[in-house]
């Protein structure tokens, strides 16, 4: 077990890590409200250039690589930087290692070596992490620069080479949409099709030989899609609400490398009674009934499939009884809530554990999910990693705030990191501060006082969490009012 003890926390490690032109904006000024009269409802107090504030500030995050980051840019002159954090166990210093501008459907590939790092960028940005250049042997659903598996516009970053003859991408359409595949840097048109829900368009391996190390373009009209890049086994499957757990699922389960891979089926909190069938000829694979805190293994090989479940799921196309113990893949866990940074887990492994706290003072535990015993406990901080070895098997991981979990053995695997769903919840958190900024403004005005540095400065209030922290609920669910108050500090 190793500890990464990175030693300071996100507002002062990676804001600090900023040049004088990175430094976020002063707060926008308030535009006073004149105080209503009696009856008279108050009117919102609107921030002046509120959004070109906020547009202005550095999205910052942190996220956990086996070796390699790849930053996907979705808007032009997108400006970002890839900074370390001191890690005494390496001796490794803080600061940047790479800075530079990513065009808008550009990839920027960046060896970091194993560790944590922080990511700033002044625009949205997708992160795909672990060894998708050195180690092309991976597997991954993409997610664009918001965080979502499920959309109508996404790059994906091909690995390396197609080597073994299995490997393919795969678009999936939960409902009607008309789908097109591009090379962006040339406008070539790979692919086009009209699917039917439950459709799929498919680039095999022939199509996507000479694409290594390429980025490939996905739109779509009419319904979102989802986009599976198969090289491997080794990563969690997204169902139709978009996010990783749900109760309608599809998914390419291939043959690569071991002539099969394991379909893992984990229910979320209820015991859940679950389908399996072949998308191609309607045959059911699988039925029956998996107790909540359980999973249930379908070994396949080179079979497209549809999961359905009368109660929420979570599935990952990863070696768990197959060839399990040691096999070289890397797959971030979903989280109960469906969206990668949360406060609870049950995720499979082949042998390792990497925890990662995006939050101060976060109290985790780690336990086998099968026999209940504990193999660990501890405290991290934000920033801070810390690596397990328990074996090959099903855990829970929970945590007091927020954090991800990645699972799996071996510098050989990818996957999209989960740190790029901060960007959303700092949108959102942008939206909180400005309203209850605004509500103390207007309460200061109906008391007949003026607001003081003070008061605007204090931390939200439970009350006011309650209040107006929807916005960023909505983004990440469980985020209590400690987590709020830490992520608008950063943002300060």
């Amino acid at each position: 077990m190793r500890t990464f003890a990175l030693t300071l926390a996100l507002s002062a490690t990676l804001l600090g890590c900023q040049r004088a032109s990175d430094a976020p904006p002063s707060p926008a000024p308030l535009v006073p409200t004149p105080t209503p009269g009696p009856g008279v409802a108050p009117r919102p107090v609107v921030p002046a250039d509120a959004v070109d504030a906020a547009a202005s500030r550095m999205y910052t995050t942190y996220f956990y690589t086996a070796g390699e980051a790849v930053i996907h840019g979705y808007a032009a002159d997108t400006h970002a930087r890839i900074v370390a954090l001191s890690d005494p166990g390496t001796h490794r210093e803080a600061g940047t290692i790479w800075e530079g501008t990513v065009a808008t459907g550009e990839a920027k590939t960046v060896t970091t070596g194993a560790g944590v790092f922080g990511l700033l960028s002044d625009k949205k940005a997708a992160i795909l992490v672990g060894t998708p250049s050195s180690c092309a042997v991976v597997g991954y659903f993409v997610k664009d620069e918001e965080g979502r598996f499920l959309t109508r516009h996404v790059y994906a970053q091909l690995p390396a080479k197609a080597q073994l003859g299995g490997e393919r991408v795969v678009v999936w359409a939960y409902d009607a949409a008309q789908v097109t595949i591009r090379v962006p840097a040339t406008q070539k048109v790979l692919a086009t099709k009209t699917l039917a829900a439950g459709g799929r368009l498919e680039l095999d391996r022939d199509a996507i030989g000479k694409l290594g190390d390429q980025v490939i373009e996905i739109s779509s009209t009419g319904a979102p899609v989802s986009t599976e890049v198969y090289y491997d086994q080794g990563f969690i499957v997204p169902a139709r609400t978009g996010r990783g757990t749900g109760t309608d699922f599809y998914a390419f389960v291939g043959a690569l490398t071991a002539g099969s891979n394991d379909l893992d089926v984990v229910p979320i909190d209820h015991d859940a009674l679950v389908h399996i069938v072949d998308v191609d000829t309607g045959a059911p694979i699988w039925d029956g009934k998996i107790p909540a805190g359980g999973i249930h293994a379908t070994n396949l090989a080179n079979r497209y499939v549809r999961v359905t479940s009368d109660e929420e799921v979570e599935v990952m196309v990863a070696a768990y009884e197959h060839d399990a113990p040691g096999y070289a893949e890397h797959h971030f866990a979903t989280g109960r809530q469906g969206g990668g940074i949360d406060s609870d887990f049950e995720l499979t492994t082949s042998q390792g554990l990497w925890l990662f706290s995006y939050f101060a003072d976060n109290a985790i535990t780690v336990t086998n999910a099968t026999t209940g015993a504990k193999v660990y406990a501890g405290s991290l901080g934000a920033g801070a990693g810390h690596a397990l070895s328990p074996g090959n098997g099903l855990y829970r991981v929970h945590g007091a705030k927020g954090l991800s979990v990645m699972g799996g053995a071996n510098a050989c695997g990818a996957d999209y990191s989960p740190a790029a769903g901060m960007f959303a919840v700092d949108d959102q958190m942008l939206r909180v501060i400005e309203q209850v900024k605004a509500a103390r403004i207007e309460a200061a005005h109906v008391s007949g006082v003026a607001a003081t540095p003070a008061a605007m400065a204090a931390p939200i209030s439970d009350a006011e969490w309650k209040s107006y922290g929807a916005p960023a609920r909505a983004a990440y669910k469980s985020m209590s009012v400690d987590e709020a108050n830490e992520r608008a500090a950063a943002l300060k």
